[in-house]
């Protein structure tokens, strides 16, 4: 239990809060929970209404920071993506594809046909690179040996030499 006046006011507001966001927090749920089984009924103009309303008030919420915003974000996404699948898929579409397991992988396989299908061919072995075979440090030699020695001695004439360091000057003050 908090003892200094400060805490204790902090305790009495963290209570007013909590009560206040936890009513909102429970309208979220309810707003989501309409929308979600609007689009699962199938009620595409209402569904839209209801999810426009539902994105509404989770931007709100988390505007006024009881929600995060990514979570506001993620929820809304979700819902967007329940009414465009809802949306472009038919009855007739939502019966036929099963939901999970080896039926979806056996539906999934023309799909993963027609996109192998488009891509490009694979080149032919002739236009390929050879994978290099040498190792890094067998390179390094390589090209120090293929370097003139008069070349190796200009670089190391080149090289910059280290900045002297400065070292602080005292006063007879300090």
């Amino acid at each position: 239990m908090p003892r200094t006046p400060s805490a204790l006011k902090a305790l009495r507001q963290s209570e007013r809060r909590h009560l206040r966001n936890r009513g909102v927090r429970s309208a979220l749920r309810t707003f989501v929970k309409s929308a979600r089984t609007s689009v699962e009924a199938g009620q595409t103009d209402d569904a839209a209404e209801q999810v426009k309303l539902a994105a509404s008030q989770l931007d709100k919420a988390a505007n006024k920071g009881i929600i995060h915003p990514n979570q506001a974000a993620r929820r809304k996404s979700r819902l967007m993506k329940q009414l465009a699948a809802a949306g472009s898929a038919t009855t007739e579409e939502k019966e036929a594809a099963p939901a999970r397991g080896r039926a979806r992988a056996a539906t999934a396989a023309p799909t993963r046909a027609r996109a192998a299908a488009a891509k490009p061919a694979a080149k032919p072995a002739a236009e390929k690179k050879p994978a290099a075979t040498t190792t890094r440090a067998a390179t390094t030699r390589t090209r120090a040996a293929a370097k003139p020695a008069a070349e190796k001695t200009a670089e190391k004439e080149e090289a910059p030499k280290p900045r002297a360091t400065r070292t602080r000057r005292t006063t007879a003050s300090e």
